[in-house]
Parts: structure tokens; C-alpha cells; sequence
């Protein structure tokens, strides 16, 4: 069919550039409407026939075994200015570096499916202002910043094509303060798949433990709802393929307990105060009502390579009052 249509536009074209020098100016400008909407079918044709292509392909990946996936993110920023008067701080320097990995492996059965996620950011970053600041130790290593470690397993056997009994779990904390904060799922209900590569997964029952971030205070644990959902594509844009994962995840306590927990301000660092004269942590109460959203996207430019974004959100209250936020923009890489 392929082949026919090709012919099939190349006869049009060349026909109508040979006939070309007996038309008038006006049977010219018809003849060159003719051949665009010729050629404007056959990319229509064209573009239909690779996304079945494409579909078919997905399926044959999907019953072959074992589906995989990788997106790198790299982002870096150097700069510095000496007694560049201009500048708010006209002798300063600043060094950031900042990772970012999104991997899946998933299995699909006729009877049965398994899906694996891990979501990996690390950021450090180094400011100088000061003479001061200069002369601190260590290294740019030893200033992090963002710390994001998420993993996930999914098994579920399926009732329909689209919906199954699963269990989930899940770890959702740092790597360099690992479990200070952090939040421990795992619970039994159902995971729909309303369309491809999305899966939403429903726990009605689900038990919780979450960490502080001072690493002393833990909850007693509680039994909630459980609702994530994941998304992971890709897709051409102007010839160039953009890949894009986001999970969205949300823990639903059926009980309104509160938990003491340590007041911080807004860097992070625990709130105190004086009692006789002696500096005493302020606490707070909290619940474990969370929300989270992570999103990676990658615009391949040369062979795997090309540049992305990754921000998140999240809205834990055990962890911190306010809503917390990061991105990362870089250079990355996709299999």
C-alpha cells in the first residue's frame, strides 16, 4: 500500500511539473493546490499508518516479556563574579550539580502483570559570598540540596484486561537522610488501566508509618487509602522524540490522629526557643494526610541524548507544614 501511494504521488508530481510550461498563470496556481493537498493525503496516510506501526509494536513488547526503560537527567551551573560591582555580591561564587534518574521494569502476562518504578534525584549546591564563606570546609558535595528516592512494586492479578487485585509497596524517602523524612506504604486493593501506559492504582486498604525529619519521631502507624497513579510515554514532535514519566501518589488516613512532631522553618532547620534561658524544640502537631507529584521530561536531540526538566511537589504535613517544590533543568539521556 505503501509503495502504491508513493507512485501514486510520485505520477501526480511529475505530470504536473511536465505539463507546467503550457498552463496559464492560473491553471498553474490550480495544478500546485492539486499536488499540496496530494501530498498533505499522503503524509496523512503515512502518519496514520506509523502510529499502527507503533501500537502494534508497544503490543508486541508488552506479551514478549519484560518492558524497561531509563531517562538521566544532568544539570550544571558555575558561576562567579570579583568585584563585579553590578552584582548584589560582587565577589561571590556558585557551584551546583544535580541528578536525576527515572527507571521502570514492567512485566505483562496474560494472567497476571508486575510493575517496578524507581525515581532517584540528588542535587548539591555551593554558594560563597563571604571571605567567610570561602574559606569553609569542604567540598560542593557536602552542600546538598534536593533528595528524592521513590520505589515502587506493583503485582497484580488481572480480572479484565483492564482492571486487577494488586498489592502494592512503597518506599518514599532520601538517600543521604534516609528515613529522616520518609513514608512506608504497603496495602491490598485494585489497579485500573483505563488507557495505555497509564495505571491507577485504588488500595481501600493500606497501612502507613511515616519518619520526621529529625529521624527521632516516627507515627505510630495508620491504616488509610492509597491512590497512585503513573504515566510513562513518549511521542514525536517535530521529528524529535520527548519522553515524559509522572507519577502521582496520595496517602488518605481514615483516622484524624495528630502527631507531635518537630517545628521547622523554612530552610529546613528545627525551630527552638528559650526556656530559662535554655534554646527547647518547638513541636507541632501533624497528620498523615500526603501528596505527591513527580514529573521527567526529556527532548532527545542526537541519539539518546538531549536535554529535560524534572520538578516535583509535595504536600506532607508530618514532614513539613508548607508545600514543598524543586526542578531541575539539564542535559539528559534516554534508552
Amino acid at each position: 500500500m505503501m509503495k502504491k501511494l508513493f507512485l501514486l504521488t510520485l505520477t501526480v508530481l511529475t505530470f504536473g511539473f511536465a505539463s507546467a510550461q503550457d498552463m496559464t498563470l492560473e491553471e498553474m496556481k490550480v495544478s500546485k493546490a492539486e499536488m499540496t493537498a496530494t501530498i498533505d493525503a499522503s503524509k496523512a496516510i503515512i502518519d496514520a499508518t506509523q502510529a499502527d506501526l507503533d501500537a502494534l509494536q508497544k503490543k508486541i513488547n508488552m506479551l514478549s516479556g519484560w518492558m524497561t526503560g531509563l531517562t538521566g537527567i544532568v544539570g550544571l551551573n558555575f558561576g562567579g563574579s570579583n568585584q563585579w560591582v553590578a552584582n548584589p555580591n560582587p565577589t561571590s561564587s556558585s557551584r551546583a550539580i544535580s541528578i536525576g534518574v527515572t527507571g521502570y521494569a514492567n512485566r505483562e502476562a496474560e494472567k497476571y502483570f508486575w510493575n517496578n518504578k524507581l525515581i532517584l534525584n540528588k542535587a548539591w549546591q555551593r554558594v560563597d559570598i563571604t571571605e567567610a564563606d570561602q574559606n569553609r570546609t569542604g567540598n560542593l558535595f557536602d552542600f546538598g540540596t534536593v533528595d528524592i528516592l521513590n520505589i515502587s512494586s506493583l503485582a497484580g492479578y488481572k480480572l479484565t484486561e483492564k482492571f486487577g487485585i494488586t498489592a502494592l509497596a512503597e518506599l518514599n524517602t532520601s538517600l543521604g537522610n534516609f528515613l529522616e523524612p520518609g513514608t512506608f506504604d504497603i496495602g491490598v486493593g485494585g489497579t485500573w488501566k483505563p488507557i495505555p501506559n497509564l495505571v491507577v492504582v485504588i488500595h481501600p486498604l493500606n497501612y502507613r508509618i511515616a519518619w520526621s525529619a529529625d529521624g527521632d519521631t516516627d507515627s505510630a502507624g495508620s491504616v488509610g487509602a492509597k491512590i497512585r497513579a503513573d504515566y510513562q510515554d513518549d511521542f514525536m514532535i517535530a521529528g524529535r522524540k520527548i519522553a515524559w514519566s509522572s507519577t502521582f501518589t496520595t496517602f488518605l488516613p481514615y483516622n484524624s490522629d495528630k502527631n507531635m512532631v518537630p517545628a521547622l522553618s523554612k530552610f529546613g532547620v528545627p525551630e527552638t526557643t528559650l526556656v530559662d534561658n535554655v534554646p527547647v524544640a518547638v513541636n507541632r502537631e501533624a497528620g498523615l494526610f500526603e501528596y505527591t507529584w513527580l514529573n521527567t521530561f526529556s527532548f532527545q536531540v542526537w541519539k539518546g541524548i538531549g536535554v529535560g526538566a524534572t520538578f516535583g511537589i509535595r504536600d506532607a504535613e508530618f514532614e513539613f507544614e508548607d508545600l514543598q517544590t524543586f526542578y531541575t533543568i539539564g542535559l539528559t539521556y534516554t534508552l
